[in-house]
């Protein structure tokens, strides 16, 4: 047979599978690509979480042990000064974690918003391959509607100020505040102060501990919400 008598049959653009021949969501590897980034950004944020309430765990762990020492050594002293001692020489520690877990934190708080935003955009991607399962979905595919529910480069308000407060760095920050008023009141207490003035010390120091950490957390999402959008 001789090349003459071949006939080539023309490729179909549709049916190569060779790169470069089709581009974006036509490609027949961007599901694989895009399910593959779906499921990386779901481990990440399981494991910013299981960080976070392991933490958590441990910093509540350690302050209930200084918390059970301390009531013991006051029962054994009568509440004498060595117990404020001892609890001037533990209660910073304990302090220390909870300020290292609630930055930590809010960190990972930050992160997760970018994880989801991520994955909305994903859902946009397979709803461009797939119009009509637009019904099936019940998250929204838009970036910037999760921002804006999350608060992301806007002020505190009310309508978000709820859910701030149940947050794991919420609770992190607040047991910080009593260790801050307690340490404080401590303080007083071994300068000779009364107890009156010890314990409006330390509720003061208290209150404007909780406003730093406010102030950190909302500085915090300022900083990063322009790299973050």
């Amino acid at each position: 047979m001789n090349d003459g008598d071949l006939e080539l049959t023309p490729k179909n653009p549709r049916e190569s599978n060779a790169p470069g021949e089709r581009s974006g969501l036509d490609d027949p590897r961007a599901l694989d690509i895009l399910t593959t980034e779906h499921w990386s950004l779901l481990s990440t944020r399981a494991l910013g979480y299981q960080e976070m309430f392991a933490r958590a765990t441990i910093f509540i762990a350690i302050l209930s042990g200084t918390v059970v020492a301390l009531a013991l050594l006051a029962q054994a002293t009568q509440f004498t000064r060595e117990t404020l001692w001892a609890a001037l020489l533990l209660i910073p520690i304990d302090l220390f974690i909870g300020v290292a877990t609630f930055v930590r934190s809010v960190q990972i708080n930050f992160e997760d918003a970018g994880w989801v935003t991520g994955m909305n955009l994903l859902r946009s991607a397979y709803l461009k391959m797939v119009p009509d399962l637009e019904q099936f979905f019940i998250t929204t595919r838009k970036a910037d509607a999760q921002l804006q529910a999350l608060g992301h480069g806007s002020p505190q308000h009310l309508a978000n100020l709820g859910g701030s407060l149940t947050t794991t760095s919420s609770t992190v920050a607040t047991l910080n505040s009593i260790l801050a008023g307690a340490i404080a009141g401590d303080i007083s207490a071994l300068s000779g102060g009364s107890t009156g003035l010890s314990v409006l010390i330390g509720a003061v120091v208290s209150i404007m501990s909780g406003l730093l950490h406010v102030r950190y957390a909302a500085r915090f999402r300022r900083r990063h919400t322009p790299a973050h959008e």
